[in-house]
């Protein structure tokens, strides 16, 4: 498994709170439901584990293997996926990992729209990956 140093903690905390500290966008949060207070990895992508070009913000490790990118973002979600693809490229365990979702938490987002169903169709073919697109705070159980 792959080490992310000084960009990466352990949480064992039963609600995993994601968000984006450094943004006037507090309405986009990621939070993590771990009921068995699992040992999650939170690497800090953004600015931390891919210093150049574009990225999502976090990835979390869960203890099985499975990756969770997730990317807090306003209104620009073709931008987010891209942002997204880019850090799985770079940062994805390949063999080890059982499963990637990805997470796009936005404060504004045609959620029924067909652009995002054709998105989320494409990213899962060509990523072998979910895509969650949704308003305001995400809640993804483990």
């Amino acid at each position: 498994m792959k080490d992310f140093g000084k960009c990466e903690t352990e949480n064992s905390n039963s609600n995993i709170i994601i968000t984006d500290t450094g943004s006037k966008n507090k309405r986009s949060k990621f939070r993590l439901d771990n009921p068995k207070k699992a040992s999650i990895r939170v690497v800090q992508v953004d600015n931390c584990a891919i210093k150049k070009g574009i990225r999502c913000d976090y990835l979390l490790i869960l203890p099985d293997g499975q990756e969770l990118y997730i990317e807090l973002k306003g209104s620009d979600v073709k931008h987010a996926v891209e942002q997204i693809i880019e850090s799985i490229n770079q940062l994805t365990c390949r063999q080890q990992c059982t499963l990637k979702l990805c997470f796009i938490a936005s404060t504004r987002c045609p959620i029924n729209s067909t652009e995002t169903q054709i998105l989320k169709k494409k990213f899962k073919e060509k990523y072998n990956a979910k895509l969650i697109i949704k308003n305001g705070e995400i809640i993804h159980k483990i």
